[in-house]
Parts: structure tokens; C-alpha cells; sequence
């Protein structure tokens, strides 16, 4: 199996102007994600037709010639690329996502790499070094020909997905749900609004949740500013212990956090708790209710799940493809728990919209 190792900047050159500009920019990445906010990139394959290369960023402090690449109007191929966005550029367009288009053509729904080779190929990968340190160096010959084998199908993928997609009348749907995927990744999430995401934020009143909104919002900025999880920063269970508790004096609030997390975080911990409890009434966020607590949810929910089931008897793509629990919850919770302020922060639901919305109809 042939293919070019790239370690250094005047080889990435060589190898960015050798890409062919007439054919999908067919790509994978290897990456860590231990500690760290951002995945750390440990790999790039890259591939337009025969010539394989194997690009290291451990090697190479410059990718700029082919972030600039990656840029540019070029169709970009993937499999299952959600993480890849993390550490490619912003937003990574056009995209072909070879596993959203094989349930578009009717293949299955998430199906994996090695699946979708096989069932199209009748080839079996390796997949036993999908787990491996791909920042420990020297690379292995089997880690090569693992990283190899995950771009050298990607070009007659490509080719015969979109084909049976072009035969289905669904070329644009693939490309709105990939522009979607990308888009999403792209804004990442809203500091404001991440005490939505604490666990068992609902069980706090008002108050409280001013606090853990200041507390939440500082933990996302802080977590991305210095590349840490965000549990490296504080806990989230930590978090939710200080908004519920109120503390009012230093000694309070270090009983409720890890040493260290008081240690490095004492200061901005006691500013943002009093930051949240001056908040004037009228600016606490609204009371957080679950949907199983909402009057009639068990029964709507139902009533769209059904809708979805028949938008997929006729269309053949999987129910939970067209609308998951999490679409069809987050449509709910748009219209039946968000307040008017909360409503105009965060994009229309995803079953109001484009390829969901012609084959479901008015939710109601």
C-alpha cells in the first residue's frame, strides 16, 4: 500500500499543490482528547485519487498551506466527521459526509467505516488500532496501515454515494444536513446559556440558577481559553452544589469545592457567586421544568413520534434518522419550555426545517 509520509513544511507544500483540484478532497484525522477542551491533532490522511499522504502535525508546527486548502471551494470527504470538525478548519465547506449519505441511499444509519467498505467493497478492515497513542512516536507499521486504509476507499465511496443519492433526488438533502453538521460544530455551544446543561439545573429556583448561569458560562470560557475539559476546570456536580447552596463568605464556598479547584479558581469563584446573587430579581433566568413534568408531554410526544414513523414508511430512511428523541425533545422544549428571551437565543428547531420539515409536515 503506497502512501507519503509529510514531516515537514517544504514536503506539506509539495504535497498541498499536488492535490488534484478536479476531484473530492478525500481526508481522515487521528487526534487525542484526554484532558483537553480541543482534541489534539495527531494526524491528517489525505487523498484525491492514487496518492496517499500522511501529513503529522507533531512534526510540522505550520499547517497553514493546508488549512488554506481545506478552505477553499474543494468538496471535502469524510466518514462520520463530527470530531474531525473539531480540529479542521472553520467551517469546513462544501462537505460530503459518507456516512449521513449512506442512510440518505437507504445503507443504514450510522454505519461505521469498516462496515460501509465491507458491505460496498466485500473488503475487511483492521480496525484494532482505533484505540492507540496517535502522538506517541515513531508511528507503527500497523497504525500506518490503519491510517491508510481510512481514506484509500473514500474516493469510490464518494462515487458511488453520490450517484445513488443523485438517482433519489436527495443530493440536497445530504448537503443541508452536512451544512447543518458543520454549522452546529462550527458556533460551538453559548456560554450564556450552558447552566441549561448542568445536571439537575431544573431542581434549582431562580436564584440559584442566576448564580449557576455566572458560574457555567465563566467554567465554558475558561475550559476553552486554556484548552482544559470542562471538569478540569471545576466539577460540574461542584458548580451546582455553590448555586444551590448560595454561599455568602469564602469559607462556604471552599467547603463546597476540590482543593485544587480552590486553589487555582478562589477569586473568580467568589466574584462570580457574588456577581449572580446581585442580579436583580426580573433578570433571574425562568425556572428550569423537565419535559416529563410538563402537562401532556407523554401524549405529544407520542403524537409526533408517530408522525415521524410515517414520514419514514415512506420515505425509507430510519425513524430516528428523521427524528430522534433529542430532535423531537429539542422541538418540545422550544415551544413548550423555553421562555420568549431564552427562544430568541437559540436557532429554530431542526424538525422546522429543510428535508425534516417537507417530509414531516406542520408540527403541531
Amino acid at each position: 500500500m503506497q502512501y507519503q509520509m509529510i514531516t515537514t513544511s517544504a514536503a506539506l507544500k509539495d504535497c498541498v499543490n499536488s492535490l488534484s483540484h478536479d476531484a473530492p478532497l478525500c481526508l481522515d484525522t487521528e487526534f487525542m482528547r484526554v484532558r483537553t477542551f480541543y482534541p489534539q491533532l495527531a494526524l491528517v490522511q489525505l487523498t484525491t485519487d492514487k496518492d496517499i499522504f500522511l501529513v503529522d502535525p507533531v512534526a510540522i508546527a505550520d499547517l497553514s498551506p493546508l488549512w488554506q486548502r481545506l478552505s477553499g471551494p474543494q468538496t471535502k470527504v469524510l466518514h462520520a466527521c463530527g470530531e474531525d470538525l473539531d480540529v479542521l478548519p472553520k467551517p469546513l465547506l462544501p462537505l460530503f459526509d459518507t456516512q449521513v449519505a449512506a442512510t440518505f441511499c437507504n445503507m443504514g444509519m450510522s454505519l461505521g467505516y469498516a462496515a460501509l467498505v465491507e458491505k460496498q467493497f466485500g473488503v475487511t478492515l483492521d480496525k484494532g488500532q482505533s484505540r492507540t497513542d496517535w502522538l506517541k512516536r515513531p508511528l507503527t507499521d500497523a497504525q500506518l496501515a490503519y491510517c491508510v486504509n481510512d481514506v484509500v476507499y473514500l474516493p469510490e465511496l464518494y462515487a458511488r454515494l453520490s450517484a445513488e443519492l443523485e438517482r433519489l433526488g436527495r443530493r440536497a438533502w445530504l448537503q443541508e444536513e452536512c451544512d447543518r453538521q458543520v454549522m452546529a460544530r462550527a458556533q460551538g455551544a453559548e456560554p450564556q446559556l450552558a447552566y441549561l446543561d448542568i445536571k439537575n439545573a431544573w431542581q434549582l429556583k431562580p436564584q440559584s440558577l442566576a448564580v449557576l448561569r455566572e458560574l457555567a458560562a465563566w467554567r465554558l470560557e475558561e475550559a476553552r481559553r486554556r484548552d482544559l475539559a470542562l471538569n478540569f476546570v471545576v466539577r460540574e456536580e461542584n458548580l451546582w452544589a455553590i448555586a444551590k447552596q448560595l454561599p455568602q463568605r469564602a469559607h462556604e464556598i471552599k467547603a463546597l469545592v476540590a482543593p485544587m479547584e480552590w486553589r487555582h479558581h478562589s477569586q473568580a469563584l467568589l466574584r462570580l457567586v457574588e456577581q449572580g446573587m446581585s442580579e436583580p430579581e426580573q433578570s433571574w433566568p425562568a425556572p428550569i421544568t423537565r419535559l416529563i413534568d410538563i402537562p401532556g408531554y407523554k401524549d405529544h410526544f407520542s403524537q409526533i413520534k408517530e408522525q415521524v414513523a410515517k414520514a419514514a414508511e415512506k420515505s425509507g430512511l430510519p425513524d430516528a434518522f428523521i427524528g430522534s428523541k433529542k430532535l423531537i425533545n429539542e422541538w418540545y422544549s422550544y415551544h413548550h419550555r423555553l421562555d420568549d428571551a431564552l427562544r430568541e437565543q437559540v436557532s429554530k428547531p431542526v424538525l422546522e426545517t429543510g428535508w425534516r420539515q417537507e417530509l414531516l409536515g406542520e408540527l403541531k
